[in-house]
């Protein structure tokens, strides 16, 4: 690839691109089966949460001048990460029931 406008070639990609389309394309198109969404998984919500908390605690007591204890902190954050994920599993196992 000494172009850098060229298009990569990927093994597992469909051939042909949507200037290849013939005459048939569109209906090829449409029936397509749809991309099914994953749920969300509860430690992805649970660690973004403890992130955008840090990030708010941060933020909140350099603009205060307040001293916070950044272990205690972290100790009381983790807790209750760990407290909704095993509250988050837990409602999955009976929601599956």
């Amino acid at each position: 690839m000494n172009n850098p406008t060229e298009s990569l070639e990927f093994p597992d990609a469909p051939k042909g691109g949507a200037g290849d389309a013939g005459p048939g394309a569109s209906r090829a198109m449409d029936t397509a089966p749809a991309a099914t969404r994953l749920p969300v998984r509860v430690g992805t919500v649970v660690w973004g949460a403890v992130v955008v908390a840090i990030g708010l605690l941060v933020l909140a007591t350099r603009q205060a001048g307040l001293h916070l204890d950044t272990g205690q902190a972290a100790m009381w954050l983790l807790l209750g990460a760990g407290l909704a994920m095993v509250a988050g599993g837990a409602v999955n196992v009976l929601r599956k029931k």
